[in-house]
């Protein structure tokens, strides 16, 4: 082979590895036009002591798959809440806003918006849960590993309710470009393999179905976090 040759060979080589390495980096400014698909969905159990029977409620405004736990057996106020599945705290702390948009005092009840009390909980592959409207802080912190039955806090009326309930989302973040734990990637919660039933809100204003109609009815659900 001549030297001609093999410089042209060379300069081949050359170009072609500069236009995979354009290409690449081209690819990554873009991103992946494929959307992130979710991990498993975890083995979510309800987020009550085995044994528990709760009911499972919704209303017009609610957003759509936001669940209201009451206890069926006696009062709401004061009883555990614990964690659905294994998980990483994404956070755990005090949520509040009064009517002129300030931050209320942790502990405020009837407050315009907010968890009030309240913990995240991270389940990897996207998948996350919401727990709102505890009696006092959490019984975790941010960054805690925690297991599937362990305790998180205890049932109260912080935040925007007047009304001793659990207040429960689970949410696929893989649905929302932005990842913001927002409404969009909000689904219908499932325990123990079996779908809750809570799913629209029956307001076309709320998502993420946006449809008008009737609310999901209440269900009860006994708890098998053992």
């Amino acid at each position: 082979m001549s030297g001609r040759e093999v410089y042209r060979l060379t300069m081949i080589g050359v170009i072609a590895a500069c236009v995979l390495v354009s290409y690449l980096v081209i690819k990554q400014r873009l991103g992946d036009d494929d959307p992130p698909k979710p991990g498993p969905r975890p083995a979510f159990q309800l987020p009550f002591p085995c044994g528990e029977t709760w009911r499972l409620t919704t209303y017009p405004g609610h957003d759509d798959y936001d669940i209201d736990f009451f206890y069926a057996a006696g009062p709401s106020a004061g009883r555990e809440v614990v964690a659905s599945a294994d998980g990483t705290v994404e956070w755990a702390g005090w949520n509040g806003t009064l009517a002129d948009g300030s931050a209320a005092q942790p502990g405020t009840v009837g407050t315009r918006g907010g968890l009030g009390f309240g913990v995240i909980l991270s389940h990897g592959g996207g998948w996350f849960t919401t727990y709102g409207h505890m009696n006092t802080w959490p019984a975790v912190k941010t960054g805690d590993a925690v297991k599937r039955g362990q305790l998180l806090g205890r049932v109260g009326r912080t935040g925007s309710t007047q009304v001793d309930h659990l207040h429960y989302e689970q949410h696929d973040d893989t649905r929302d470009p932005k990842h913001t734990r927002g409404v969009e990637d909000k689904v219908e919660s499932v325990f123990d393999g079996v779908a809750s039933g809570i799913t629209s809100d029956g307001s076309a204003s709320t998502g993420p179905l946006r449809v008008a109609g009737p609310v999901s009815p209440d269900q009860r659900r006994t708890s098998r976090n053992c």
